[in-house]
């Protein structure tokens, strides 16, 4: 019988690095029987996974489309496969329709801490999704990937979920992809354990956060490349008062134990032992100032190709943009 296995990430539990390896081992899984269908990566070995391989993306709303489910089974069945593996973190908030339309598939996903979840996804709107607003939690601890599962596993059955913790000290080997593929009963094979999609430095996170105001058109992309790859700064800080921290803390870890105590999460003894003892990182203040800023605004613009960019978007844009933060560093 063919088996189905559906990863959702969901959004910040490792879902970059996972499609990395599986993109890049095609190959070694058909030697295993699984067929993975292939997408782009963007130099930073980042994307949205198999999404485009079930939905259309061309409307403002993704839509499932059934004729790509019709074009995907094909090449499934022409792969002789017996295994058909898809991934892609935009599956999360998808899983009822994919439950529907695959009905014997299985999803695999990750449950990380949520005051984790909540500092990496504002790296990440910072990064991707053009937030300028300084770094805040919700009145009310709530972890919303837990209450969004737990709704979904009721809807679709828990049968259809394996779900494990995000954390090293319950990975299969120690590594996060190797733990993937053991779901799959699939032997681990050259492994990466390259950082995919990893953070900002304070200092980088400030900096773009400074340049959100602007457009940035295709100076998006130079930019990220070059703040992953910048090594000055620190990279170890929380935004988050410590009072604070605490309070959510305890919130978070009754909830995140209520949930795996209703539903089967492996190792999850050890996963709320981990959230319980969690530390946070340095408390810092959220901001840099003008030395600090214009220091890596001078190693930016030195990336091959840059200046001629930035010269374009001032006298297309910028000139007539009045961002309310520091606008002086637009002079």
């Amino acid at each position: 019988m063919n088996n189905v296995y559906i990863h959702i990430g969901p959004p910040k539990s490792g879902t970059s690095a996972i499609q990395k390896w599986l993109n890049e081992n095609r190959e070694y899984l058909l030697t295993q029987h699984v067929y993975y269908p292939e997408h782009e990566l963007d130099e930073n070995g980042v994307s949205s996974g198999n999404l485009l391989a079930l939905f259309d993306a061309t409307d403002p709303e993704v839509v499932f489309d059934d004729d790509k489910l019709e074009t995907l089974m094909r090449a499934f069945a022409d792969s002789k496969a017996k295994t058909l593996l898809l991934s892609s973190e935009f599956f999360f908030k998808r899983i009822e329709v994919l439950a529907e339309k695959l009905p014997n598939a299985v999803f695999i996903g990750y449950l990380r801490f949520p005051l984790e979840v909540a500092e990496s996804s504002y790296n990440q709107g910072v990064k991707r999704h053009g937030q300028t607003s300084a770094f805040g939690l919700p009145a009310t601890p709530r972890a919303y990937q837990l209450e969004i599962l737990d709704r979904l596993i009721k809807n679709a059955g828990k049968e259809r979920f394996v779900l494990r913790p995000y954390h090293e000290s319950c990975f299969v080997g120690g590594n996060l992809v190797e733990d993937f593929l053991s779901q799959i009963s699939v032997p681990a094979k050259n492994i990466n354990q390259a950082r995919i999609n990893s953070s900002y430095t304070l200092e980088g996170l400030e900096f773009k956060r400074w340049f959100n105001q602007l457009t940035l058109d295709d100076l998006q992309y130079d930019m990220d490349k070059f703040l992953q790859s910048d090594k000055v700064g620190v990279r170890d800080y929380s935004f988050v008062p410590p009072v604070v921290y605490e309070q959510f803390k305890t919130a978070f870890v009754e909830q995140i134990t209520n949930f795996c105590n209703e539903h089967e999460v492996s190792d999850k003894d050890t996963f709320i032992a981990h959230c319980e003892q969690i530390q946070q990182r340095p408390k810092l203040k959220q901001h840099i100032n003008d030395t600090v800023f214009a220091s890596m605004l001078n190693r930016f613009l030195q990336q091959p190709g840059v200046l001629r960019k930035v010269v374009v978007a001032y006298e297309t844009h910028w000139k007539y943009q009045q961002p309310q933060k520091a606008p002086e560093r637009l002079v």
